[in-house]
């Protein structure tokens, strides 16, 4: 758009109005002009040559697909899949083909704006970026003078995975910004129960095996994820795996995409994975299918527990603690003080250490002492779900139960695919533990076609880059940056705002900057999130399109698209390559690559000297580590071959001997009980230190809430969005042009509930009005819709309205799919 062609005032209807206007005249790049002339095109025209650019598909929906970018005249055209190094990963989809729409639709942020009317009214005007970026330095340098650094709050989401503009864990380029800011955090507490959970039995190790391993499984276990839809871009494998003989197990509580490919498909009840999981341990220790060796020799469940809940630790037989290596964080010496078990050839009780096969059970008092083993308080736990039991739980049968044991004993090798169905719950990290022991204690992880987990390619992007050189600067004296300061968790923001303290220290939030996210729509509680962003003085909010939430900002900055720059896509799930995006075409309208945008905003503040660096220097830097140059991954191999391998060549096989646990082995157990995150309210130490299970506070078939609230809500993801990102798509609307909720037919007969018809989702918290459509596929009392869509897609109401904020005791995460609401039609 030139400068004259938009008023200076407007409202954003009018704007949505001009830009698709332009749209059909085909003023906007990559739109060609509608004629009704096409008889008279010349058919022997020659076909336009396009340029070819190497670019990356990088939404978190986990699949980071290799493009070619078509750029004809200057704008991009079209997509299509680039080959891989190895091209069994070769894929595009729905969304990958039409970044055309996104680039070019109606709901583009072309240039700097800011608000003049009311928060979340969408009423802006333009304004140059030399106002928008002095308007940003003088009220941050207020705030800093007045409130001190931690006065500014940078919100990261996931809607871009890439090193320099995007959210990379880390290791990204808003980490080196947040640093030289000095400023506070905020944590999206998103999908993160299956990695709290598990990390009690593995310490946080990876025991995901490559997706080319699938073809060595006997037996693939789909359980929480749903690849068809979800992360397509996986799905062939499984599929090939199949074909060649290898079972599919689906576990899910709907009948979907992913459950029609299986050989069997395990209809549990929503929310119940851990119960499952407790009845098949209980079915492997009866038969002996775990064997003593395995708990002896493989687990922590030889180690002592005092009736306090504590392990027995050498100290409490009069041994002093040794002091080992400082801790990186505090500088202090670390404390050794090994656990105790009972070494029944000595009788007597000695340092885990000095016995690797203990005793398992029937301990004496030692010193006096009241002592179980974690095998004896396992199996205490267990008692309480047999199988029969744990099958009513599931809503499936005891031989449901007991075959899911005997695959995992008899049909191995076998993989457990996880993903992210299991962190929409507050229950979710008292099912992971379960879920995953059930493959450790039965050796079904660490070899060529057994594993457990998520299939993510994270740990070397992230634990062996250069991050210390390009997060961590120094000025021109060589003076450090003063670095990230408090993390506040989404569930603490409002009550930071209201009392200027977090955990009783004085925090005074007045600003916030938010990147690569839209979290007016994408957290639990829209009530929530909208009060707090209502309390914030000044808010800047950076995007490709005018979401939700830059609706409730004050400057709204112009984000160039991926396609507009340079970068490098990173942290993706479904394959092992870093992939180079080139610079495909100059950025629409104003818009800037969000790494220049920090650097001028630095620059303005009197910062500049921490981001003395180019976009090519940073990845240079960022690769200059003995890990990157020993697999091949350098900033010229990526240039030139623009795909690098981040493991060295063959199916990666995680490894499965040592645990990143206390004692290097599978836990059962913990005695010291660490919280994702921190908070005055007392917890109950006694459920999270060893198994537990509860069902879902809100979903859950025996809570009470739900005599109010009949209906368990489950949010889908879309083969067309990826959370919110493609909402602003005309093509794909044209596809799925409007929110709905699917019923069971039961239920909706029951309800008197049509196809079409308007209905209402409420509780407690909110509200949402949307058309219904039937889904046999879903069981009875369940419904599903999307919470991919923004507030004027709604008829009324909003979907985020539905899911509460409230957190698990210990576990920060959001639980988006612990919901549960009534149905009345409209």
């Amino acid at each position: 758009m030139t400068e004259t062609s938009t008023p200076r005032g407007f409202s954003r209807r009018s704007f949505i109005k001009g830009a698709a206007a332009l749209t059909a005249a085909g003023a906007l790049a990559g739109c060609a002009p509608k004629t009704d002339d096409k008889d008279q095109a010349d058919p022997a025209a020659p076909v336009p040559t396009d340029e070819l650019f190497a670019g990356v598909c990088r939404g978190n929906c986990g699949g980071g697909c290799f493009l070619n970018v078509h750029v004809r005249d200057g704008q991009v055209v079209r997509t299509t899949a680039r080959d891989m190094p190895d091209t069994q990963y070769n894929r595009i989809c729905t969304k990958g083909l039409t970044h055309v729409g996104r680039m070019y639709g109606a709901n583009r942020v072309l240039y700097p704006m800011k608000r003049v009317g009311e928060r979340g009214s969408g009423d802006f005007e333009r304004i140059s970026w030399d106002e928008a970026i002095d308007t940003i330095a003088e009220k941050w340098k207020g705030y800093r003078e007045q409130y001190g650094p931690t006065s500014i709050m940078f919100f990261l989401g996931s809607g871009n995975y890439a090193a320099l503009s995007g959210s990379c864990n880390s290791v990204g380029a808003y980490q080196r910004f947040v640093n030289a800011l000095g400023c506070s955090y905020c944590s999206l507490d998103v999908d993160a129960a299956v990695g709290f959970g598990s990390s009690r039995a593995t310490g946080g190790i990876d025991l995901a095996n490559e997706l080319t391993d699938r073809k060595n499984a006997k037996t693939q276990i789909i359980w929480g994820n749903n690849p068809t839809i979800s992360l397509m871009h996986t799905m062939h494998f499984f599929l090939e795996a199949k074909e060649a003989g290898t079972r599919l197990v689906v576990i899910d509580p709907v009948y979907n995409a992913s459950a029609a490919k299986a050989d069997w498909w395990v209809p549990i009840k929503a929310g119940t994975d851990g119960a499952l999981a407790l009845g098949v341990l209980n079915v492997l220790l009866e038969n002996g299918w775990i064997t003593e060796d395995t708990l002896r020799t493989k687990t922590n469940c030889g180690l002592l527990i005092k009736e306090d809940g504590m392990f027995l630790r050498m100290s409490d037989l009069g041994v002093e603690p040794a002091k080992g290596d400082p801790d990186p964080l505090t500088g202090e010496p670390a404390v050794i003080d090994p656990p105790v078990v009972w070494d029944e050839a000595a009788g007597k009780a000695v340092a885990f250490s000095e016995c690797p096969s203990p005793a398992l059970t029937g301990v004496p008092d030692v010193e006096g002492m009241k002592v179980q083993t974690v095998y004896e308080n396992a199996l205490g736990y267990l008692s309480q779900y047999p199988p029969a039991t744990a099958a009513a739980v599931c809503g499936l049968s005891e031989d449901d139960v007991r075959e899911l044991a005997r695959i995992y004993h008899e049909d191995g090798p076998v993989t457990t695919e996880i993903m992210m169905g299991m962190n929409h719950y507050r229950n979710g990290h008292y099912s992971a533990w379960p879920v995953y022991l059930v493959s450790l204690l039965t050796g079904n992880a660490g070899k060529p076609g057994a594993a457990v987990g998520q299939s993510e390619e994270y740990l070397p992007q992230m634990m062996f880059s250069n991050s210390k050189e390009t997060c961590y600067p120094v000025d021109a004296a060589g003076n450090p940056c003063p670095g990230q300061a408090n993390l506040i968790h989404t569930v603490q923001i409002a009550d930071v705002l209201d009392t200027g303290k977090l955990l009783g220290e004085d925090l005074a939030i007045k600003s916030a900057y938010i990147h690569c996210s839209n979290p007016v729509v994408t957290m639990c509680d829209h009530d929530y999130t909208t009060g707090w962003f209502d309390k914030l003085e000044f808010v800047v909010v950076a995007d490709l399109c005018m979401t939700e939430t830059c609706k409730h900002a004050d400057i709204v900055l112009p984000s160039a698209h991926w396609f507009e720059q340079v970068d490098l896509g990173f942290l993706f799930s479904s394959h092992p390559y870093l992939l180079w995006q080139d610079k495909c075409v100059e950025p629409l309208g104003e818009s800037k690559p969000d790494f220049q945008i920090f650097g001028l905003i630095l620059d303005k503040l009197g910062l500049g000297d921490f981001w003395k660096i180019t976009e090519e220097e940073y990845l240079a830097t960022l690769l200059d580590t003995d890990y990157w140059k020993s697999v091949g991954c350098t900033i010229d191999k990526l240039k030139n071959d623009k795909a690098a391998r981040i493991y060295p060549e063959g199916d990666k096989i995680a490894s499965a001997e040592v645990f990143g646990t206390e004692t290097g082995r599978i836990s059962l157990y913990q005695d010291t009980v660490k919280r994702a995150y921190v908070t005055a309210a007392p917890i109950d130490e006694s459920i999270e230190r060893g198994l537990h299970w509860e069902t879902p506070t809100f979903a859950g078939e025996d809570r009470a809430y739900r005599a109010t609230y009949p209906y368990h809500l489950l949010s889908e993801h879309m083969r067309t969005h990826t959370h919110t990102q493609w909402w602003d798509c005309e093509y794909v609307k044209e596809y799925e042009p409007e929110p709905i909720v699917r019923l069971n037919p039961d239920d909706a007969a029951e309800l008197g509930i049509a196809e079409g018809d308007v209905v209402k989702l409420s509780n407690d918290q909110g509200f949402v009005v949307m058309k219904a459509a039937i889904n046999a596929g879903l069981p009875r009392k369940m419904i599903s819709s999307a919470r991919s869509w923004q507030l004027d897609d709604f008829i009324d109401g909003h979907f985020a309205s539905l899911p509460s904020r409230e957190y698990n005791q210990v576990c920060a995460n959001q639980a988006f799919n612990d919901v549960a609401v009534a149905i009345e039609k409209m």
